[in-house]
């Protein structure tokens, strides 16, 4: 069956004091973007000036449990209001029940639809959060890691992963999750050369390839290559990269692709190399086992 979700109830009522701690208190769902100070200042301003207009709070049934799906921080801001609490303010507040975390997936992309507000990454991050194995991965991760993931399997495998209504779906799978979590330990190193789309999505394709191999091999990329090998792949993809980057070179996705396979490819076979190659014409995109 289709995820779905139920109003069961919509009040307009007095916004008081006790209404804001209570709604703060409550449960937040998994797919709540993360807390942002810069918001919360915003909202502490408006009631400062006196701009606060009606609220629109949403909570939700899930297999018992009661959770907040939309009003975190704007209760977080007037439950902190000491002595300042304005009059006369309402709040708009829906109960739905929902079955199941494809149910709340599918109330959440409601109020957080790709055209509002909310960034890329909050969206993602709620798809993820609903996984419990990824919730210990970092928003930004989760999504750079499904966007390699997609680059790959669209042109590589020639097969089309939305990132929209499938991306639930998506993060469920088993291969997805162990990538995703190795991917967050890579990147809690101070690494932004790997963060990119297509050199994620090397490192999805080596790990499809060999999953013991990829996490030495990229371990070795990430802390600057192999210790006294200058010509090792890993330290020449990593100072490549890391001249990109520096110098600001423009290189085509493809590219970034070849060059990453090209340095694996040379570490399987046990390789020393001078350079990366990444010309289309001279570097396959075969990724070696």
């Amino acid at each position: 069956m289709e995820p779905s979700f139920k109003l069961v109830k919509a009040d307009v009522v007095p916004l008081t004091h006790e209404l804001a701690v209570e709604f703060r208190e409550m449960t937040p769902s998994p797919t709540e973007r993360d807390f942002n100070p810069a918001r919360l200042k915003m909202l502490q301003q408006k009631a400062a000036a006196n701009q606060l207009l009606t609220f629109h709070w949403a909570k939700a049934r899930m297999d018992g449990k009661m959770l907040r799906v939309n009003g975190q921080h704007s209760s977080i801001m007037l439950a902190e209001l000491n002595g300042g609490f304005p009059d006369g303010l309402q709040v708009h507040i829906d109960e739905y029940v929902v079955d199941g975390p494809g149910g709340l997936a599918l109330l959440f992309r409601q109020f957080d639809d790709r055209k509002s507000g909310r960034s890329t990454a909050d969206i993602s991050g709620a798809y993820q959060n609903l996984v419990t194995a990824l919730q210990g991965v970092a928003k930004p991760v989760g999504k750079l890691g499904v966007e390699g993931i997609t680059w790959y399997n669209r042109n590589i495998e020639n097969v089309e992963t939305p990132l929209g209504d499938e991306q639930y779906t998506l993060f469920n799978q088993s291969l997805t999750q162990q990538f995703l979590l190795w991917l967050n330990e890579i990147f809690s190193i101070k690494t932004p050369e790997l963060r990119k789309v297509p050199v994620v999505a090397a490192m999805y394709g080596t790990f499809l390839k060999n999953p013991e191999e990829t996490r030495k091999f990229w371990a070795e990329v990430a802390r600057g290559g192999k210790e006294y090998e200058d010509n090792a792949p890993s330290t020449i993809l990593d100072a490549w990269l890391k001249s990109i980057k520096e110098e600001k070179l423009e290189l085509k996705p493809g590219e970034y692709f070849r060059g990453c396979v090209y340095a694996w490819n040379a570490a399987r076979d046990d390789k020393q190399i001078k350079e990366i190659r990444y010309d289309l014409k001279r570097v396959t995109q075969t990724i070696a086992d």
